[in-house]
């Protein structure tokens, strides 16, 4: 059954669909250990979402331990945030466009180390291709 996106219970399918990826676990055990690797993604509202929504994944070592919708970012504990448009973040859920492609063309937008995140680009690419696993349901459609 698919789930909303996002909602908790889409946090929870792909936190579950990042910790069954072998090869996420092999490309990731060195993201987060020495440096913070959480991410919080600020996913603006439009095109059917309300309002912005926070969703904070907790990363290290090529596991997942947490991942939440959040509503006081100032409480979060991030190395990484991300931000952009829900129409954008969508199509990444869907898996018809990449998310180190919309970093590289300005789609989103990130604050924290950002050549870090390119040297660990295979590892953030398997992690965001993990997204497209999780069957979704979308808000506006």
């Amino acid at each position: 059954m698919a789930v909303l996106y996002p909602s908790q219970e889409w946090c929870d399918e792909w936190k579950s669909a990042i910790n069954a990826n072998p090869l996420i676990k092999e490309l990731g055990r060195k993201w987060g250990v020495g440096f913070n690797g959480n991410l919080l993604f600020e996913i603006q509202a439009g095109d059917g979402l309300e309002n912005t929504t926070y969703v904070f994944m907790e990363a290290a070592a090529g596991q997942c331990t947490e991942c939440t919708i959040v509503q006081d970012v100032a409480g979060s504990d991030y190395g990484f945030y991300v931000t952009g448009k829900y129409v954008d973040f969508k199509e990444v859920v869907k898996g018809n466009k990449g998310f180190m492609e919309g970093v590289v063309k300005g789609v989103f937008k990130i604050k924290g180390d950002t050549l870090r995140l390119m040297r660990n680009a295979k590892f953030v690419r398997a992690v965001a291709d993990s997204i497209s696993s999780v069957d979704a349901r979308y808000l506006g459609e």
